[in-house]
């Protein structure tokens, strides 16, 4: 496969008096006739860099994706004075940054790819504004409500192949926080990435919520605001763009978290991943990239 140099930059971002900066990574050519996928990271507060398996499909398809940091985490800026202020830090928000970003690349028609909280922002793009411009939404292992996302993983952190320190420190909330992302680690690799030892850029993401240097400012607002009792349920019969829905068999997504948007959303796909958890373009990568491509038509 020819690997492709991407292109990087910062795009502004205003809100109110002040500008921020989003970044963004292109693998492909914006300016050519095919439509680009745009790829939201999870978190919140992850980064792009553990969703960048998905950048094989540029180079088999010859389509531009694009892949950006949300700010408040990764290479954008980060706004660490806002801390708390769940006035700022809204789903609104995000939605805003992702149309600012398209409109700063000239991205008229494209496709989305939503992972995790990145799927939870694409429902709520849809819900929210409708946009003419995204021609299909791949709603890769994510949820229609926080309860149950919750209820998965207390589930999950039950299971018998969990060691028993692991959970009693994922558990612990005054648990030490170096002693807490190595229990998350273990916790994951049953459960998150299978793949052994766990990739680099998917570690490089988890440090900014979780490392040494973690900044927690949008996913401690976000969960304290909009996304506390978040849930789109009753609303699933208005999205209104044709839908992947991707989970894996040992997925916090399990099967009854992601059958709301299989019964519901009426133009609807779901193809589930035996051999993977929540990050099934780690784990199977050259098949979820083959599913992804055939669905949007590459």
């Amino acid at each position: 496969m020819p690997a492709i140099i991407p292109t990087t930059g910062l795009a502004p971002y205003t809100i109110g008096a002040s500008t921020y900066e989003t970044y963004y990574k292109v693998f492909g050519d914006l300016s050519s006739d095919k439509r680009p996928l745009v790829v939201a990271h999870g978190g919140p507060s992850l980064s792009h860099d553990y969703l960048l398996p998905i950048s094989d499909i540029a180079a088999i398809h010859d389509v531009p994706i694009v892949f950006y940091d949300q700010v408040g985490t990764g290479l954008s800026t980060h706004i660490p004075k806002k801390k708390g202020d769940t006035t700022f830090w809204t789903i609104d928000l995000f939605i805003d940054e992702l149309f600012n970003l398209l409109t700063y690349l000239h991205i008229e028609e494209y496709d989305y790819l939503g992972h995790s909280w990145g799927g939870m922002l694409g429902l709520e793009v849809v819900l929210r504004r409708h946009p003419r411009g995204m021609k299909n939404f791949v709603l890769a292992n994510s949820l229609a409500d926080g309860a149950s996302w919750d209820k998965s993983f207390t589930q999950l952190l039950q299971a018998p192949d969990v060691p028993e320190d692991v959970r009693q420190t994922i558990m612990d909330e005054d648990a030490d926080r170096a002693e807490r992302y190595a229990a998350l680690k273990v916790f994951y690799k049953v459960y998150g990435c299978m793949v052994d030892p766990l990739p680099e850029d998917f570690l490089r993401s988890m440090d900014y919520t979780n490392g040494e240097n973690a900044d927690r400012t949008t996913v401690d607002a976000l969960n304290a605001g909009d996304l506390s009792n978040w849930d789109v349920r009753d609303k699933l019969g208005e999205i209104d763009v044709p839908t992947l829905v991707i989970n894996g068999a040992r997925d916090f997504a399990q099967d009854w978290v992601v059958a709301p948007f299989v019964e519901n959303i009426p133009d609807v796909k779901w193809v589930k991943f035996e051999n993977s958890s929540h990050t099934p373009f780690w784990e199977e990568r050259d098949e979820f990239n083959r599913v992804v491509a055939e669905y949007l038509g590459y």
